[in-house]
């Protein structure tokens, strides 16, 4: 799962590195209670992104469910934020999530100066890529077609269609969760 923050550099420019730094804060942690509450992995925080991960270090067979309804809290949670933030940073905040499941190699990746556990390969390529597709396609939450033929029945989707993805030799099917 990727997320980030819509507009951020606009939001950063505009109300200066004090609430920058209080509104993201505030933001990545509720974000990231959504994440932790549906079983999930915080991978890490890049600027206004949050990257998370389910299915290791625990096999998890309902990865794809507990995934897309952590991004639905989060995306709840955004209007829930909203109320506080957004006449603070002078606009309604969004948010862009983007959801792939399959193989990754998972483990501490980096160097000797410094490491982290998480996922690699082209499985969180896509993922990163197709939160980047919510733009194009103007919706704030998409899943891959692998992710919605592993959801259970209690999340309904629809497929928007095959998205040619950035660096992505493949088209990919993207689904609206509803």
């Amino acid at each position: 799962l990727f997320c980030d923050i819509r507009r951020f550099s606009e939001i950063a420019e505009r109300v200066g590195p004090e609430i920058t730094v209080q509104f993201i804060n505030h933001v990545m942690e509720e974000l990231s209670f959504c994440v932790q509450a549906n079983q999930g992995v915080l991978v890490d925080y890049i600027g206004d992104e949050l990257i998370a991960m389910w299915g290791a270090p625990d096999l998890q067979p309902q990865h794809a469910t507990m995934a897309t309804q952590a991004a639905l809290e989060m995306l709840a949670k955004v209007t829930e934020l909203g109320e506080e933030w957004n006449s603070k940073i002078g606009q309604e905040f969004e948010i862009a999530i983007g959801v792939n499941s399959g193989i990754a190699q998972v483990g501490n990746i980096g160097s000797n100066p410094r490491f982290k556990y998480g996922p690699l390969g082209n499985t969180v390529n896509v993922a990163s890529r197709v939160q980047g597709a919510t733009k194009v396609v103007q919706v704030p939450l998409l899943i891959t077609l692998e992710t919605a033929q592993n959801l259970d029945a209690s999340i309904a989707y629809r497929r928007i269609g095959q998205v040619k993805l950035i660096n992505v030799s493949q088209p990919v099917t993207v689904c609206e969760v509803s």
